[in-house]
């Protein structure tokens, strides 16, 4: 209901009118203070139009407003008409519609709130860039690129990506790793090191412990392991492959032993790769099912890079860190060589740089490529434990809370995760690595925005034209990167304004302007309590702003 309150309200505020009658009105919502790319899907009943009626009709999607660079191409069928519940404020319907089912592509939607209209018809032809192609012997999908990328599939579950701007080949990504978890759901840890029960407490390690079994896909036993690359979909637009990899690994860590099982039983991974026109980025969809214990699963990705830092997101800001961790054997807690980050994570050189692009809250550990030169990025996929906490074991000595058993940690069944790899020149700020996983991790979102239907099958048509016309940003960046990332656009605690919160997480100053679409007749410098200060220039609906390095700022306007 909350949702349905929402769209309404926006619904009414702009003008959804369109001259030919078999339109139907969206509205493309790109939350960013920037330009957003990427698939968004449809599902959505259409009016028992004539144009409507014949299932396979090709359909197309326009804005209302036209937009410099904006491209929109629709990957959608127009289905039978079917019955469907729709629930209106006094009532309840059955009706029989059409439905339009698919997803439909941008490219460059601007920041903010547009309406477009779905019409029978072709759309654009034209590609904002070279077309994705793929090619292969044999009847195999061997490789696939865009002019910016290529990526070669191995038969080993593995892929190689090369960069066209660095001229590098990032070969062996996507490497699965297994190893024992003999830790709880506070940390990992290693076998062959676990502290008597009920004594809270054990002795203090002189060196770090490693993984007593740990097993790499590609080099385990063939009759352990099978693998399979399969062409999902294919376009200019966008070419999805398939990787599939089925791996033999033992069903539990026996804490007697401190060994992993002989028995064993079949995970499953199955990487959706994805490149799109126009797009360094290599889009991943991952999918795990997970049917052993004590583990965790990781996929690496060596960079043949050997730098002494690496880059990770954080709160507020884009943390250095060393890339090799020292082992303090006198502390009570050693650090661990895994450490967290926030959207990406990423090593460079001069040259350019390879991120692990990740939303969310995630861990790495940069380790020694094994067999060749190089460091790994390892990105944590699952941890199966079977633990609240336990008295300690080798990467951590004392209890960290409760030992209680949590078998729901073993994490059985399905697991997703969505991340990607870029390859990038330079370094990761001029290169606007930190604008990319923001753009990955906020999704633009696809809204009906007519309304409910009646039981002839037609929908109400708008009564009013709306106070924000066919778009409206809430909030833009205008100006050069290396840019700020904007981390709040919401309505004043007190009600009284807007209130925009941006974070410059580079080295850099950036300087340049905010504008919005709302109404703007005053604004202010505030602190994080939204505490009115000094009153801020305005001018043609934004104003000029010089954010400096590791700064943040916030605003206030109505």
């Amino acid at each position: 209901m909350l949702v349905d309150d929402a769209t309404n309200d926006l619904i009414s505020a702009f003008n959804l009118h369109h001259v030919d009658r078999d339109a139907v009105p969206i509205l493309l919502h790109n939350p960013l203070p920037i330009a957003w790319s990427g698939t968004l899907p449809v599902d959505m009943a259409l009016p028992a139009y004539r144009c409507y009626l014949e299932a396979g009709t090709q359909l197309k999607v326009e804005l209302s407003k036209p937009a410099d660079g904006c491209i929109i191409q629709t990957m959608a069928a127009l289905t039978e008409p079917q019955f469907g519940l729709h629930v209106h404020a006094d009532r309840a319907i059955n009706v029989e519609l059409p439905r339009v089912q698919g997803a439909v592509l941008v490219h460059n939607l601007p920041p903010g709130i547009h309406v477009a209209h779905i019409l029978p018809g072709h759309g654009p032809q034209n590609l904002p860039a070279k077309p994705v192609k793929t090619g292969g012997r044999q009847g195999r999908t061997d490789w696939m690129e865009n002019g910016l990328v290529r990526v070669q599939f191995g038969r080993d579950g593995r892929f190689d990506v090369i960069d066209s701007g660095t001229k590098r080949t990032y070969t062996g990504l996507g490497r699965l790793e297994s190893s024992e978890d003999a830790g709880d759901s506070y940390d990992w840890s290693a076998g062959g090191h676990p502290v008597e029960v009920g004594t809270g407490r054990g002795s203090k390690m002189e060196k770090r412990a490693k993984a007593v079994d740990r097993r790499i896909c590609d080099l385990d036993d063939s009759d352990k392991r099978s693998t399979s690359v399969t062409l999902m979909m294919e376009n200019e637009w966008l070419t999805t492959v398939l990787v599939q990899v089925h791996w033999s690994l033992p069903t539990s860590f026996d804490d007697a032993t401190q060994k992993r099982t002989a028995e064993e039983d079949w995970v499953t991974v199955e990487h959706y790769v994805t490149l799109r026109t126009g797009s360094r980025l290599v889009e991943i969809e991952t999918m795990i099912n997970n049917t052993c214990e004590d583990h965790r699963l990781r996929v690496c990705l060596p960079t043949g890079l050997t730098p002494k830092k690496v880059w990770s997101g954080g709160v507020y800001d884009v943390l250095s860190r060393l890339t090799s961790i020292p082992h303090e054997s006198d502390w009570e807690q050693p650090s661990v060589p895994t450490q967290h980050f926030s959207q990406f994570v990423s090593m460079q050189d001069r040259l350019g740089g390879l991120a692990a692009i990740v939303p969310g809250s995630n861990e790495y550990e940069v380790a020694k490529t094994d067999g060749k030169d190089g460091l790994d990025l390892r990105i944590t996929m699952l941890r199966a434990t079977g633990w609240l906490s336990r008295d300690g074991f080798a990467s951590r000595r004392n209890r960290a809370g409760p030992c209680y058993p949590a078998p729901g940690a073993q994490c059985q069944g399905q697991s997703w995760m969505r991340w990607g790899i870029l390859p990038y020149e330079g370094m990761w700020a001029q290169a606007g690595v930190h604008e990319a996983a923001e753009k990955f991790a906020a999704n633009a979102t696809l809204l009906p925005a007519h309304g409910k239907p009646q039981l002839n099958g037609f929908f109400d048509d708008p009564l009013s034209k709306g106070i924000r016309g066919r778009s409206a940003a809430p909030v833009r960046f205008v100006g050069e990167g290396p840019r700020p990332l904007l981390s709040a656009c919401k309505p004043a605690e007190d009600g009284d304004g807007t209130v925009v919160r941006i974070h410059n997480p580079t080295k850099h100053e950036w300087t340049g302007r905010i504008e919005t679409d709302l109404p703007l007749f005053e604004c202010n410098e505030c602190d994080m309590l939204e505490i009115i200060g000094k009153a801020v220039d305005i001018t043609d609906q934004g104003w000029d702003v010089s954010i400096g390095s590791k700064k943040i700022v916030t605003f206030r306007f109505k």
